[in-house]
């Protein structure tokens, strides 16, 4: 039996629409066996929208793995507890996704570099921003170069830790990308790349002083409002309790928060803060990932 461990992620992060993404410590343990025949799947505290036939994402995973290498597939039982949320902007897809991929790569005789995984990842999500750091962990930045997919991984420093407030109601992400525009004003552009970069050079430094400056962002953000309205709010209420900086998690509707390593109160402001008005979130403290999946086998 092979056993992965996929941590949640949120992409974007503010200006990096499409290429950032950072992995935290919330998980999606997935377990996948070989059987003489037939397909079985359970899913432990997970959905009950999730598909348990042919169109389960961990199965086409692990059989788009088999298929690259030529590996004659069997039966296969697969499981998978998961904590995290689906349909949120936290990478429960890529978890997936990344989890069948490897489990079907060791069963089939670890004939698939990362780099090749990554690349078969990128193909089954559609862009790399979530998929890459729950590969590799920490924050990762993916540029698409013609036929080329490349990755640059940086360590979160010590210092920051990051809060999730996450919505009881969800947005599917083809809904949230049909709000976002076809073309872009140059400026909205520049303004993008600046502020990119910057973040970039802020994690590598570990130099967080205006991190929330360097967060900014105006090509997707502000028009996946109208599928978050309670988004304006959470940004507000999190900077004026003491975050570092505030984003929407991928295409939402979770926003991220990035917060003091000792900032013990934040999660309790919140969801006192949510309580008062009425906003159906809830606050869960996370780290960052460093280490992106693992893989054991056993059994």
């Amino acid at each position: 039996m092979i056993e992965v461990r996929v941590p949640a992620t949120t992409a974007n992060v503010g200006p990096g629409f499409d290429c950032f993404g950072i992995a935290l410590s919330l998980y999606n343990s997935i377990r996948v066996s070989e059987t003489e025949n037939g397909l079985f799947i359970k899913n432990h505290n997970a959905s009950e929208y999730i598909s348990k036939d042919e169109n389960n994402l961990i199965y086409r995973s692990v059989v788009r793995a088999f298929d690259e290498v030529g590996y004659k597939k069997r039966g296969l039982r697969i499981s998978q507890k998961s904590a995290i949320p689906m349909t949120r902007g936290l990478g429960s897809s890529s978890a997936c996704i990344i989890g069948g991929l490897l489990a079907g790569n060791i069963i089939s005789g670890r004939k698939l570099d990362t780099q090749r995984i990554f690349e078969l990842a990128n193909e089954l999500e559609g862009h790399p921003d979530n998929v890459a750091p729950a590969l590799f962990g920490g924050f990762c930045v993916s540029c698409i170069d013609g036929e080329g997919l490349f990755r640059q991984t940086i360590r979160i420093p010590r210092g920051i830790k990051f809060a999730a407030m996450i919505p009881h109601y969800y947005v599917a992400t083809k809904r949230s990308r049909k709000l976002l525009p076809d073309r872009v004003s140059l400026k909205d552009a520049s303004f993008n790349l600046a502020h990119a970069a910057s973040f970039v050079q802020a994690m590598a430094s570990g130099k967080f002083d205006n991190i929330n400056i360097y967060t900014k962002d105006r090509l997707h953000q502000k028009y996946r409002e109208e599928a978050v309205p309670d988004m304006r709010f959470v940004f507000e209420k999190s900077l004026e309790n003491g975050a570092k900086a505030v984003f929407l998690s991928g295409s939402g509707p979770s926003v991220i928060a990035i917060i003091s390593e000792k900032d013990a109160g934040f999660k309790n402001r919140m969801i006192e803060c949510f309580r008062e008005n009425d906003i159906r979130r809830s606050c869960i403290e996370l780290y960052a990932d460093n280490v992106g999946a693992v893989s054991r086998t056993f059994g």
